[in-house]
Parts: structure tokens; C-alpha cells; sequence
């Protein structure tokens, strides 16, 4: 086996865009198969609690941003 430098092997490859866009695609459904799970009832269960704590998560932030920023408004602190 014989190592080519840079220069030769960039002239020799040719990209099949296909072939790369069928392997990111395949690799996608993979990995989101993982996380969600094989069947189309299981996906659509975990994919609804995922959903529910974003909101829930979502809505403590802002609930607690809002708080801390009426506190800090509305409230004198001693020797501040």
C-alpha cells in the first residue's frame, strides 16, 4: 500500500451527495429512535412528556424571573 499526499488523494475523491445524505438521514432515524423508541405509540408517549416539562420547566423560569424582578423593584433592602 502506497500513501498518497494531500494533493492526490483530494483529486481522486469524488463526493457522492447521496450516498452522504442517505447515511446522515439513516443515522438521524437512529439515534432518534433511541431516545424515543422504536414503535409510533411509544414516540408519540415520550415525546408528550418531553413536551409537558418544557412547558412546566419553562413556565417555573419565567414565574421565578418575574419574582425576583418585582422583588428586586418593588422592595427597599436595608443598606442597599
Amino acid at each position: 500500500m502506497v500513501k498518497k499526499n494531500k494533493s492526490e488523494r483530494t483529486k481522486d475523491f469524488k463526493a457522492d451527495m447521496q450516498t452522504i445524505k442517505n447515511e446522515d438521514v439513516r443515522k438521524l432515524q437512529e439515534t432518534f429512535s433511541q431516545f424515543f423508541g422504536k414503535s409510533s405509540d411509544e414516540m408519540r408517549k415520550r415525546s408528550s412528556r418531553l413536551k409537558n416539562k418544557i412547558y412546566f420547566f419553562g413556565i417555573a423560569a419565567i414565574i421565578f424571573f418575574v419574582v425576583v424582578f418585582y422583588l428586586t423593584k418593588n422592595l427597599n433592602f436595608v443598606g442597599i
